[in-house]
């Protein structure tokens, strides 16, 4: 039979425990829950009555939060105007029906402007008006068994890149191995074990002498790292929401930060503020609120149960970065347990994006997305040949070509740079990064060709190499003219640093092929597939849906008007159905040859042509015999039975 469980306290360190929040307080933690949804976003909110507003200089927002806030509202239990009771009442699905029942009748007298007046100045009409909301009971959370606190350190002591004690890090974890044992509870209340406040009154049976050591190394990591975290926090904050870090005037001393929590933990707190969009927030005594995760409708059933400055218990879910995540701690509500009536969950903690987030594989990773199925590429990767053209090498181009251009504008002007540079004449406060980059047309011949213009900032080139690299030719180009030889520039700076990075480009392809050679063979010892599961999506159609978008199709295209055959099939299905539609002989058969047959027997015949007009170009040319235009037959003229002959013979 289930029985109520009886809650210890969760046990802070001395000195550590959280202090009671003011109504003030709380209010302005309230008052501060952003209006933005994190993963989605929120419909704007209906109209409040002006008649029953409060008259103050709040905004309209502020005061329907704090409203909320105050008298534990929903948006959606607001009080109705009386044009949309009206409308309630008296409309179904959109169709006018007779006005009998009481309720709509009232609506409708209450359109008029004077009955309205005289109700609304009743005594009491706001207290009816809000009094018909009907209040289910209050849940009743039970267990199997009590549930026990514990006070166990965390399992992920210490922080990254925090160095302890080995000996006492040691000991600090053998609790864990304890901590997996049952607890007798009958046994712990008749040893005395009841609420304790501090950890000095704690019975001496119980074994804290770890988590006082681990208490000891808390301690010294919040005074070393204190100061760090509240800067990093105005660094990326500039604004306090709840769930974020508390600094300033709401950071106090005695609050616990990050790593003394840990998942699984369950601790006594206080909601403090909830948002329609978000969730609950519920303050535990750390920097950071806890977040439970509650979403839209679902405030409909939870609206009751869950309000600000109730106490509750909660188990912390997940730890996560602060840096990365909107709220760092998630948490579930253990009493009361609303668990049954929560529908919509959020697929994915809430994240930043932030402008250097460019890496969106990264992004993924850390935020605990599914990566986007890549698209199998058309060839396999090992018969590729090995890449050798590094991206850098087109900017070292484009350097090394602005550099010349500029000696050889000096070596013009040797008067205008006698006693200065081309750089120092040069304002670098007007280069536009954003039109880096021009693309124009540009007059050749008879025609117009594409032309890029690339703006190169002075600052990027380096100058003084490319003077004493010029110098030093020319000093050659003098030797070799005095002893009577042509010298020829074999490779400039700027050449040698490309093929520098063009051989790097290629050791790093070289060995990609090789590790994934190693990987092909290594996994075909084993048994194992060749492309690894999941890294490919291999029907797109399945991914993606039958029309998802893809830049490459021509469906796709702005001036797309349609094709006139299946556009799912493939050139190879379109070409085999041209083929076996063609017409032979009477047009009466169709060509049953399959489409390979038809293609071998095709390169036959343009291999045999091939050859055929190779043999004609090889053959000598025969020579060309008189003719002097008369196409005249002898034999005809000789005949006497021709028209142009009988007049002779007769004669």
């Amino acid at each position: 039979m289930a029985t109520t469980a009886t809650f210890l306290h969760l046990l802070s360190p001395p000195g550590l425990r959280p202090k009671p929040i003011l109504r003030t307080r709380l209010r302005r933690i309230a008052l501060s829950v952003s209006s933005s949804a994190p993963d989605e976003i929120p419909a704007d909110d209906p109209p409040v009555i002006p008649s029953i507003l409060i008259k103050n200089n709040e905004p309209e927002d502020v005061a329907r939060r704090r409203s909320w806030v105050e008298h534990g509202w929903a948006p959606w239990e607001e009080a109705m105007s009386p044009e949309v009771a009206f409308a309630r009442h008296s409309l179904n699905e959109g169709e006018e029906v007779p006005l009998t029942s009481p309720e709509s009748l009232e609506a409708f007298r209450m359109l008029t402007p004077a009955y309205r007046e005289k109700v609304e100045s009743e005594p009491g009409y706001l207290e009816r008006l809000f009094s018909m909301r009907e209040t289910p009971e209050p849940l009743e959370t039970a267990w199997a068994c009590q549930l026990p606190l514990r006070l166990v350190p965390p399992r992920d002591w210490p922080p990254p890149g925090w160095e302890v004690d080995q000996d006492e890090l040691a000991f600090i974890r053998e609790a864990h191995r304890a901590a997996s044992e049952r607890v007798d509870m009958e046994a712990a209340a008749a040893a005395g074990v009841t609420n304790v406040e501090k950890v000095e009154d704690a019975p001496q049976d119980l074994a804290l002498e770890r988590y006082k050591v681990f208490l000891k190394q808390y301690k010294e990591w919040v005074e070393t790292n204190r100061d760090r975290l509240e800067e990093e926090s105005y660094k990326f904050d500039q604004d306090y929401y709840p769930g974020r870090r508390k600094r300033g005037k709401d950071y106090r001393e005695d609050m616990l930060e990050l790593p003394f929590f840990y998942p699984g933990q369950i601790c006594h707190g206080k909601v403090i503020s909830i948002h329609l969009h978000q969730g609950a927030f519920v303050d535990i005594g750390g920097v950071h609120d806890g977040w439970v995760p509650i979403k839209g409708n679902d405030w409909y059933w939870i609206r009751h149960h869950v309000k600000p400055g109730m106490k509750v218990y909660v188990e912390i879910l997940a730890k996560r970065d602060p840096y990365r995540f909107r709220f760092p701690l998630e948490m579930r509500l253990v009493y009361p347990n609303i668990d049954h009536l929560i529908f919509n969950r959020f697929d994915f903690p809430p994240i930043f994006h932030r402008k250097e987030d460019t890496n969106e594989e990264q992004l993924w990773r850390e935020g605990g997305r599914p990566p986007i199925p890549r698209k199998k590429p058309l060839e396999d990767m090992e018969t590729e040949p090995l890449v050798s053209d590094h991206p850098f090498v087109e900017t070292l181009w484009e350097w090394h070509n602005a550099e010349q251009m500029i000696l050889d504008h000096e070596d013009d002007n040797p008067d205008k740079f006698r006693d200065t540079t081309y750089e120092s004449t040069v304002d670098t406060s007007s280069f536009d990064e954003g039109n880096r980059v021009q693309y124009t047309e540009a007059p050749y011949k008879d025609s117009m060709l594409k032309k890029k213009v690339v703006n190169v900032n002075i600052k990027e080139l380096d100058m003084e190499a490319a003077r004493a690299e010029r110098k030093e030719i020319k000093k050659l180009m003098e030797e070799a003219h005095e002893r009577g030889e042509e010298y020829k520039v074999d490779k400039f700076r700027r050449n040698k640093e490309m093929d520098e990075y063009d051989l790097l480009q290629w050791r790093r392809s070289y060995e990609e092929r090789e590790a994934l050679l190693r990987d092909i063979c290594c996994r075909k010892a084993l048994g194992l597939p060749v492309e690894e599961p999941g890294r490919y999506d291999v029907d797109e159609t399945v991914v993606y849906g039958k029309d998802y978008y893809d830049e490459s199709k021509p469906m796709y295209r702005y001036d797309y008007w349609g094709e006139p055959r299946n556009t799912e099939k493939t050139k190879l299905e379109r070409d085999v159905e041209r083929h076996n539609q063609q017409i032979i002989g009477d047009a009466k058969k169709w060509c049953e040859t399959s489409y390979e047959d038809y293609v071998r027997k095709k390169m036959r015949m343009e291999a045999a042509e091939a050859r055929e007009r190779r043999r004609k170009a090889e053959e000598p040319p025969e020579e060309e015999e008189f003719d002097d235009g008369m196409d005249l037959d002898f034999e005809k003229m000789n005949d006497p039975r021709a028209p142009h002959n009988r007049y002779y013979i007769t004669k």
